[in-house]
């Protein structure tokens, strides 16, 4: 068998990563072939009528380009993990809002399945005329092996992300500082590209960011930041980082978006705040209640490997695909 993948990004894009990229091997571990066309590029009828499945990932193509992908394509699918109908950290015209719906309509009906990273996206799709399947997101277990106990004598609340995210992070510096003060035994560190710009006041440890180092940094942790933006395109994101924390077997806690929210469902490792004062109390108890915070750990990497291990997942994944 061989599948066509038309991914959205390339291997350092973090969504066709995910969704993609890292269940490669696997393919080939059961004799399935698997080309990748370049980002962005819509291959010839000819070429997408040699595959046995076509997996469009995220990518939203024109209307005439995904009836050229229906009329050639023995199987497709469309998978696709955030809210993209929304806007992401601008606004959209009425014309690119228009654009977007109709081409993420477009493509939902033509697919034979939508793989969807969870059911506030699966929601929205239903109601385009999309047939869905929630496959969530997931890691490696080779990545991410249980964690072993970690017996700092330091507390260390700890954010792993993006430059980009960082002012999420910093618009926790307030609590955070006033935390580290009241508990002197608390630090804080950040996994990222940047180092964040808080206050020479307030005190923090960077750990520089590396391809692949991200288990590294996060088994360090004792505690897992994930404050989100509160708009309708994060109400969509399945937050990796959360999954990330649970894979370490550590409590999180985060604003409380759809997505992370579902991630709960499963699990009390995961705790949400809003206001300064939620986000000071969920902290000051985790940092508290020593054992409570151990078990809270114990249950999220059960949580994780019970549903978010790509050993749980790609099975369902290579099913979705070859139709069976």
């Amino acid at each position: 068998m061989k599948i066509l993948v038309l991914p959205f990004g390339d291997a350092t894009c973090a969504s066709t990563h995910y969704r993609v990229i890292q269940y490669l091997e696997m393919l080939k571990a059961d004799d399935i072939g698997c080309d990748i066309s370049p980002p962005g590029s819509m291959p010839a009828p000819a070429t997408i009528a040699g595959y046995d499945a076509v997996l469009v990932q995220k990518k939203l193509f024109s209307t005439s380009q995904v009836r050229t992908l229906r009329s050639h394509a023995k199987r497709l699918l469309f998978d696709i993990d955030d809210a993209t109908w929304h806007p992401h950290g601008r606004k959209h015209s009425w014309l690119t809002r228009w654009r977007t719906n109709r081409r993420l309509q477009s493509i939902v009906r033509a697919a034979d399945m939508s793989l969807v990273a969870n059911h506030y996206i699966a929601s929205h799709l239903s109601a385009l005329g999309a047939k869905t399947q929630v496959l969530p997101m997931a890691l490696k277990p080779e990545d991410w092996p249980p964690p072993v106990p970690n017996t700092a004598s330091r507390v260390r609340i700890g954010w792993s992300g993006a430059p980009v995210n960082l002012r999420y992070l910093e618009s926790l510096e307030t609590v955070l500082a006033q935390i580290m003060r009241e508990h002197p035994t608390v630090e804080l560190a950040v996994f990222c590209g940047k180092q964040p710009q808080f206050s020479a006041e307030t005190p923090y440890i960077h750990l520089p960011w590396r391809q692949g180092g991200e288990a590294a940094a996060v088994k360090t942790f004792h505690i897992g930041l994930l404050p989100l933006p509160t708009d309708a395109f994060s109400q969509g994101k399945s937050p990796i980082k959360a999954l990330q924390y649970m894979a370490a077997g550590i409590p999180t806690v985060a604003t409380p978006q759809a997505g992370a929210l579902e991630l709960s469902h499963e699990s009390d490792a995961i705790m949400f705040a809003k206001t300064p004062a939620e986000w000071h109390a969920s902290l000051t108890s985790l940092i508290a209640e020593t054992k409570r915070r151990e078990e809270l750990g114990v249950q999220a990497r059960d949580v994780f490997e019970a549903h978010y291990s790509t050993a749980i997942t790609y099975p369902l994944w290579k099913s979705y695909l070859v139709g069976k």
